[in-house]
């Protein structure tokens, strides 16, 4: 079916539209952004443009409703399949809108009321089905002045919800690399700086342009004042940061306006001080591989691999928080690592409270959606044996010194919402909501009473269905029940002969007649009546149990921060105990004094992993030269890997650890193509290292691995050599420099702060053996054709480079001696200046 063969719904006429799709028609004028899928019966229908979308983008099958002009492409979804199809709606980037019908078909007097009930974003998912456990959903709101850009952020299935600002736009998208929002809202306005959104949009972030009406200060205060129940923004420390609370208000406007929802789990918003907390900008996230791996984009062979062994969702989403945000206040990390300790030391305990903390389900989504009303009985009594788990917990957690770890004993119990879900709901409960099932009789008298009359009318059928088997003889007569035709008396064919006449004939079938007779129709309406009123008080006494858990719903959030906190915590003391890890001492001083530190990742794949010493005084650099695959690059890395450790609150790989604190930590490693943006090897390598230039202090740790590669020799020797220059000279972080330019050992003989490190080697008998030890001193060796060898290039292939290897040697030499000569007529008639 061509595309351009059809109508927009938008052209067509109202008068030209059934009732049906004139309801179609107007949520589509509404929302002509959206895809619109209408529930018509049993399916969720989408029509014209939208429905050819939905085919090609879901692979469902095209068809069309109507005949010549009112033809229409049509396409549906089974009701009971929404969440899947919608989520891969959603996955591709696009907005979709909910029509529902807002009255009971069977009440309704001619066409069924419709309307938009939700539009789900990117950003705004709220079902389980939808999310990945172990990873937030955050929505991303932004707004600028001048250079500075002011920003909220809201995971909406979790009820988290910040504010906080960035100074540049570099540091706005290094904060969109932290948080990896799947959807950021705009300013209207802002969509002129082209720049941004194509960075935001490559980011993987679905943009959505608001009015910039709603991010005007007074609205989005008074939005925030109506939402919270609040008289002014002061507990949240909003009242006097006027662009805080106008970007937070917007971002609030967006959700109130997509989800047609109160949004009660939305309870307050913090102000996040990005001066307590490591900035890691997207390079560096990639280059250490703290979350995802280079190759293939999963866990496997990250820093994150390795120490996650959380045993709740909510602890995974935290500890992931951890890594990308180390903290800066000395008092803060040292909190985290007394309470590591104490749990390091108690092993038993710590074991007892992973394995009662594993039955604790996800806490933070569950009362999101209890909150936003689409929770079903199996998502409360998942609260309630979670919430059972506390008193549990807190009984097994040591006596301790720890602030952390007195908090999470001190947390509210919550034995009433346990006690009210642990009364009204069944243990059996069903998904669904409307089919009873779902409340304990005994929760309520007028339950009692109905189920009663259900259970005798049951035994009342039994006694009939024997009283009609003695009246006719027919043996086999059985009193059956199905949805469409209800109760009735079922006679196979060959004994209808025995029917008596006052049985009335409801249906004939393959191989018997069923009918009903007078007294079992008054009892069928007496069984449906009071079923039919059971399910409604069910459903009636599960609302107000909601109601009753919802009043609770910041001591569950609260417990369920609390409970997260704890299981992190238990994770880094039993990896601290597994890997053998050490507690850091932090120092004042900008040093790091690292004995027999060790890669966290990599001594995990070799089982003979050789450990290293490290010693960066403040400001000292060291220049690092060595043969490719010889360990270089995972010295540096398991150095950037320890402070960082260290700084989220863990223990260290290593024998003895003493840090003094970074600011930052900057790595140029590796060197790939960026071609989505037109960019070599050489000109991303050239952006990273300027980036650290222009950022970097003397609190840093930068990590750089062959600064200058990509191009010819002497440009990139000139350029490796003044980065170092300016690195030592102005702004003297301690650094890790490794290099192929064995030239860059002549550094340390012009600045006291620079000293030569290699990577030894051991030849014997023309083999190379790396020793992966990091010794003092410079070395000329590269070993490069070696390393070729080992690849497996063809043998003829690494004899022939041998051959033109010793040529160029002799050829270098050569000119060596040529230079050299030349440089001795310049010093003497001064004309020297290196």
């Amino acid at each position: 079916m061509a595309e351009g063969n059809h109508k927009s719904v938008l052209d067509m006429e109202r008068d030209d539209l059934t009732p049906g799709m004139q309801q179609y028609q107007e949520a589509k004028r509404v929302h002509p952004d959206c895809l619109i899928m209408l529930r018509m019966g049993d399916f969720y229908e989408m029509f014209y443009q939208d429905a050819i979308t939905a085919s090609k983008e879901l692979e469902i099958t095209l068809t069309s409703r109507g005949k010549g002009d009112k033809r229409a492409p049509l396409a549906g979804v089974p009701y009971h399949a929404l969440d899947t199809y919608l989520g891969r709606l959603i996955k591709k980037g696009y907005k979709v809108a909910i029509v529902e019908q807002l009255e009971d078909p069977k009440k309704a007097q001619g066409l069924v009321k419709r309307g938009v009930v939700r539009i789900v974003t990117p950003g705004t998912v709220i079902e389980s089905t939808m999310l990945n456990d172990t990873e937030n959903n955050y929505l991303l709101a932004l707004t600028s002045q001048g250079d500075e850009f002011i920003f909220a952020i809201c995971d909406l299935s979790t009820g988290e919800f910040f504010t906080a600002k960035a100074e540049n736009s570099s540091g706005l998208l290094n904060e969109i690399a932290r948080y990896t929002p799947t959807e950021c809202i705009i300013p209207e306005s802002l969509q002129v700086n082209t720049e941004l959104v194509a960075q935001i949009k490559k980011a993987g972030c679905y943009l959505s342009p608001l009015e910039d009406y709603y991010f005007k200060t007074e609205k989005a205060r008074e939005l925030l004042l109506s939402h919270f129940n609040l008289a002014s923004l002061d507990s949240f420390g909003l009242e006097e940061e006027k662009r805080h609370t106008a970007v937070c208000g917007a971002l609030l406007k967006y959700l109130l306006d997509t989800q047609k929802n109160s949004l009660s789990h939305l309870k307050k918003i913090s102000i996040r001080n990005t001066t307590h907390k490591m900035l890691l900008d997207s390079n560096t996230l990639r280059n250490l591989e703290l979350i995802k791996n280079i190759k293939d984009a999963t866990s496997r062979g990250t820093l994150l691999g390795v120490i996650d062994k959380t045993v709740t969702v909510m602890g995974s989403r935290l500890l992931k928080a951890w890594i990308k945000e180390p903290l800066l206040l000395a008092s803060s990390i040292e909190q985290r690592l007394q309470a590591v300790a104490e749990l390091y030391q108690q092993v038993i305990p710590r074991e007892e409270i992973r394995e009662l903390l594993s039955k604790v389900q996800d806490m933070e989504r569950l009362i999101s959606r209890i909150n936003y009303g689409n929770a079903t009985p199996r998502d409360v009594l998942a609260l309630k044996n979670s919430l059972q788990q506390i008193p549990l917990i807190q009984r097994k957690v040591p006596a301790s010194v720890s602030e952390m770890l007195h908090t999470i004993i001190s947390l509210s119990p919550l034995g009433e919402v346990t006690a009210l879900i642990d009364a009204a709901i069944r243990e059996d409960a069903p998904l669904t909501l409307r089919e009873g099932g779902i409340i304990k009789p005994s929760f309520n008298l007028e339950l009692v009473e109905l189920y009663h009359i259900r259970k005798n009318s049951t035994q009342y059928l039994q006694e009939l269905e024997e009283k009609e088997r003695q009246k006719t003889g027919i043996a086999t007569l059985r009193i059956n029940y199905t949805r469409v035709f209800g109760y009735f008396i079922e006679v196979t064919r060959k004994n209808i002969d025995a029917v008596p006449n006052y049985y009335i004939r409801k249906q004939t079938t393959a191989n018997s007649e069923r009918y009903i007779t007078e007294d079992l129709k008054r009892e069928e309406e007496k069984i449906i009546g009071a079923e039919e009123k059971i399910q409604e008080l069910e459903y009636q006494l599960f609302q107000e149990i909601i109601k009753g858990i919802i009043t609770k719903t910041m001591e569950i959030q609260d417990a369920a921060t609390k409970l997260a906190v704890l299981d992190v915590l238990c994770s880094l003391a039993k990896v601290a105990q597994e890997n053998h890890y050490v507690r850091p001492q932090l120092i004042p001083q900008n040093s790091i004094q690292i004995r027999n530190g060790r890669h966290p990742v990599v001594e995990q794949i070799e089982s003979s992993f050789v450990p290293n010493d490290i010693n960066l005084n403040p400001g000292e650099m060291m220049i690092i030269t060595g043969p490719n695959m010889s360990g270089k690059s995972t010295v540096m890395r398991q150095v950037a890997l320890i402070v960082l450790l260290a700084q989220m609150g863990s223990f260290v790989p290593a024998d003895e650890a003493v840090l003094g604190i970074v600011d930052r930590i900057f790595t140029r490693v590796g060197a790939y193509d960026d071609l989505s943006s037109g960019q070599s090897t050489f000109m991303v390598e050239m952006s990273e290292t300027a980036s650290l230039l222009n950022n970097a202090t003397e609190k840093s740790l930068i990590v750089l691995d062959e600064i200058g590669r990509g191009t010819s020799t002497f440009d990139g020797v000139s350029i490796a050599w003044s980065v170092a220059e300016h690195l030592c000279n102005t702004i003297k972080a301690r650094t890790m420099f490794s290099t192929h330019y064995h030239v860059m050992n002549k550094l340390a003989e012009k600045f006291t702060k620079i000293k030569n490190y290699n990577i030894a080697v051991k030849e014997v008998r023309g083999q190379v053996i790396f020793l992966h030890k990091l010794v003092e001193g410079g070395t000329d060796e590269s070993y490069g054709i070696h390393v070729a060898e080992m690849a497996g290039l063809p043998i003829e292939v690494v004899r022939r480079a041998r051959e033109i290897q010793e040529i160029l040697q002799k050829d270098d030499e050569m000119m060596r001696r040529i230079k050299a000569k030349k440089l001795e007529e310049q010093k003497s008639l001064g004309e020297y200046h290196f």
